[in-house]
């Protein structure tokens, strides 16, 4: 994205991740997006030509993040649990540095019923089917089931994203002392459970 992150584009797909993930894909609009930065319906249309469009460029500018997560941990030249436990603390700081990237997910997950019959791009699937991978390549995890290890990827990825966009509130609930001390031990005790 280099020499794009000044560029129009970039700017209405940046302003409507934080619309979206506030407000989901229905509760936002193109007007809602051109609002925000003070322009018209039309200039939107002339780079997007629905909210679909722009909705799409969102999802894949989501996930370039998720896949450039992955080919840092797929870079690294440790073993399998090393490996694993790098990819399980940089989507923990992932969601705390881009929260918007972990609303928009659970939002596209929990409003897309009538659009997932139509949807003809699954942009995170290299990214969930890449993380199956990283548990194929454990010892435990060889020989299990791709159904198993779907399923416990899937588990981890939720439990870290769901511990990462709850923090606020639990740190309204337990303090900021016992939340610090449930992050240090959070990843540890996930893995324990592996």
């Amino acid at each position: 994205m280099t020499g794009q992150i000044d560029s129009p584009k970039k700017k209405f797909i940046d302003t409507a991740l934080q619309l979206f993930s506030e407000r989901g894909f229905y509760g936002a609009s193109l007007a809602d997006v051109a609002d925000e930065l003070g322009l018209t319906k039309q200039s939107i249309l002339y780079h997007f030509k629905t909210k679909e469009a722009l909705y799409g460029a969102v999802l894949a500018d989501v996930s370039g993040r998720f896949d450039a997560i992955m080919e840092d941990v797929t870079a690294l030249d440790q073993g399998a649990e090393k490996k694993l436990r790098f990819f399980l603390e940089k989507l923990m700081d992932h969601a705390r540095d881009a929260p918007n990237d972990g609303r928009l997910i659970a939002r596209e997950l929990l409003d897309n019923l009538d659009r997932v019959e139509t949807s003809r791009k699954w942009y995170l699937k290299t990214f969930l089917d890449k993380s199956v991978d990283l548990l194929t390549d454990l010892p435990k995890w060889r020989y299990r089931s791709e159904a198993e290890r779907t399923a416990a990827a899937y588990q981890l990825i939720g439990a870290v994203s769901y511990f990462a966009i709850s923090q606020p509130t639990l740190e309204a609930i337990w303090g900021r002392g016992k939340l610090n001390d449930t992050k240090d031990v959070f990843l540890s005790t996930l893995l324990l459970r592996l």
